[in-house]
Order: structure tokens, then C-alpha cells, then sequence
């Protein structure tokens, strides 16, 4: 198939590129500059890269500011578009930026899509965009719902916005939860949510370890009861890649995890894979005193709170069809799998610093 993908050169993005060119699909890939289709390039065998096409252009652009000349080339021709490209942020003050990138953005590749007379769009979402409620469904949720940061918002309002088009091709969305490593080797390009966290206790105990303060324990803010929805990227592309044969027109797909790990298990293994035990949870509305210490490691996680205190828990009915259907098993995240995914992230952190 040939194939068009915004958001090639993200974790996920690059992940599904890789995973298309090696079943044998013809790639277009959507890029904003050389640097990151340079990166791209250098990631992909000589075989890999002959079936990869490099299309300049910005989500943010009317027509995504490809040429007439490209847009001629394309017409006709791609039988699939993966949208993924998003701004993700969490801070209020990006807001504009957030709606501009996810909603209007959105309209520009579905646009151009209709432009070039496409036969499938699959959006890519999350399973966030649920707002304040805690069971997903695999539907449209209310745009007025309570969100819990600009970000849900936008990707609440751009699915709304895909299936105004459904008219024009076969449109699905996919909704991943928290996208973390590969299951079998625990790599992982990303900076975001668990790896963020294992960041902060790694310069924590490097701190504690300066001032000799091997005994003192800190606070982390997060309900230990409460579970995380993690899902390995493998198995997200996984899903993505069924659904050129699999998925249905005007479906939603949750790629989430049916049994998600707690906090303190997740802290648990983080501590294991670091030995470092220096670190208690308590509660989000903790309401003792806080060391300089606690406020540290704090300060950055307060835009995850909200996600720290509850327990979301999706309905995948859909997903589990359309693995059914290709005669593929649900995954599973087990203790193991987990450990290795969150060892294997500091690893690959430690090889980067080493190559440089």
C-alpha cells in the first residue's frame, strides 16, 4: 500500500514507519525540516529507506505547505493516512498553541487528504480525551466536558472533527493511553510521563548520594493504590498496522491496557532498577509538611497529579475484534514485561550519554 504518516519522525510515529517499510508499504512521510528527516534516514536499513518518501511540509500549514507539483504526484495514489503529528502539552499557557496544532492541524491533513482523494484516514488520539469521567468508551465523548488540561481538550475536539469527514473516506481513530517502551527490549525515544519520572529519581538519588543523606526518605506525591494505563509501543503499532486490513469505517479503537500497574509498583521497579529505596508515596492532597527535597522531586510532577490520584479504566471491545479478526492475541503487561521496559529505558539513556 502506499501509505502518507504525519508524525513520522515522534516515538510512536517512527516506531510505525519502521513497521510499515519492513511489511513492505511505500511510506510518504510528512517532515518539517531536513535535520529530523536526516535522523530518520540514518535509522533505517539501504533496503528500508528505497520504499520511504521525504514530503516537506507542517501539519500547521494550509495544505500542509506541500507543492502543487506534490499534491499532483500524490493524488490518487495513497490508500492510507496516518495522522499523528500533535503538540503535547499540559500547561495551560500553550493552550492557543495546543488547539492550533491539534484541532486546526487536524483540518489541514484532512483537508489535504480529501485534496488528494484518500481512501482511509486513521487518526491518532488518546484514550484522555474522556475528560473528568473514569470509564472510556470506545465512542465520541462531549466536547464540554471538564478536561483535565488543554491537550485532552484539543484531541476531544479533533476527533469530532475527523468524523465530520466521514463522509469523505473511511475514517478511524485510534486511542493509545501512556506509550512506553518496547516490550522486548525496553527501548524507548521518549522523555515523557514514566521516563520523566525516572529522570527525577535518578538526579534524586545522585543528590541524596552528594550530601551523604542515604538514610533520609522522601516524599513522592502519588496515591500508591492508584494504577497507570501503560501500554508498550510495539503493541500500539501493533494494532495500527492490523487495522489496514482490519479496522472498520467510522470506529474508535482504546489501545490500552485492561490491567494497569499501580503506582507503587511502578515505583517499586523504578527503585529496584535504580537501587534506590529512598523514596515513599503519599497522596496527592497530602497535607503534612514537605521538605526542600520533597519540593523538588515535586514541583515538576504537578501537571501528572490528576493522573496520580485515579484509576481510568477503557473498554477495548473494538481493539480486541480487530485482533481477533487477524488472529492475534490481546497483549498482557506483566511484572516482567514492565521491569524490563523500565531498566531498559535508563539503559538506553546511558548509551546515549556515553556516545557523546
Amino acid at each position: 500500500m502506499n501509505i502518507l504518516l504525519t508524525g513520522a519522525t515522534g516515538f510512536l510515529g517512527k516506531q510505525l514507519t519502521i513497521k510499515l517499510l519492513s511489511e513492505g508499504h511505500n511510506v510518504y512521510a510528512l517532515i518539517r525540516n531536513e535535520r529530523k528527516a536526516d535522523r530518520l534516514l540514518d535509522s533505517l536499513s539501504t533496503e528500508l529507506q528505497n520504499n520511504l518518501s521525504i514530503i516537506k511540509g507542517n501539519v500547521a500549514d494550509d495544505r500542509l505547505g506541500v507543492s502543487v507539483e506534490t499534491i499532483a504526484l500524490l493524488k490518487d495514489k495513497i490508500d492510507t493516512v496516518y495522522h499523528i503529528a500533535a503538540y503535547l502539552s499540559f500547561d495551560d499557557g500553550d493552550r492557543e498553541k495546543t488547539f492550533d496544532i491539534n484541532v486546526n492541524g487536524t483540518k489541514n491533513v484532512l483537508e489535504f487528504s480529501k485534496e488528494i482523494q484518500t481512501k482511509k484516514f486513521y487518526h491518532v488520539s488518546t484514550a484522555y480525551t474522556l475528560g473528568d469521567q473514569l470509564f472510556g468508551r470506545e465512542e465520541l465523548h462531549p466536547k464540554d466536558n471538564t478536561f483535565v488540561n488543554p491537550y485532552e481538550e484539543s484531541k476531544c475536539h479533533a476527533e469530532h472533527l475527523v468524523f465530520e469527514y466521514s463522509e469523505s473516506f473511511d475514517v478511524s481513530i485510534f486511542r493509545p493511553s501512556i506509550i512506553i517502551g518496547d516490550s522486548k527490549t525496553g527501548e524507548a525515544e521518549t522523555t515523557f510521563a514514566l521516563y520523566g519520572v525516572i529522570r527525577s529519581l535518578e538526579l534524586l538519588k545522585k543528590r541524596l548520594e552528594r550530601k551523604q543523606a542515604t538514610g533520609e526518605k522522601i516524599k513522592f506525591l502519588c496515591t500508591e493504590e492508584a494504577a497507570q494505563n501503560l501500554v508498550p509501543v510495539d503493541y500500539v503499532v501493533s494494532v495500527l498496522t492490523l487495522a489496514l486490513d482490519h479496522a472498520k469505517r467510522s470506529t474508535i479503537y482504546h489501545i490500552t491496557n485492561p490491567a494497569p500497574p499501580t503506582n507503587q509498583l511502578v515505583l517499586d521497579l523504578i527503585q529496584s532498577s535504580l537501587d534506590f529505596y529512598q523514596v515513599e508515596l503519599v497522596p496527592t492532597d497530602y497535607d503534612g509538611d514537605l521538605t526542600d527535597q520533597d519540593i523538588k522531586l515535586n514541583q515538576p510532577m504537578k501537571v501528572f497529579h490528576k493522573y496520580f490520584e485515579k484509576t481510568l479504566t477503557f473498554d477495548d471491545s473494538n481493539t480486541r475484534e480487530l485482533l481477533q479478526d487477524a488472529n492475534v492475541d490481546t497483549f498482557t503487561l506483566d511484572r516482567e514485561i514492565l521491569q524490563r521496559i523500565i531498566s531498559g529505558g535508563r539503559t538506553n539513556r546511558l548509551n546515549e550519554k556515553a556516545l557523546k
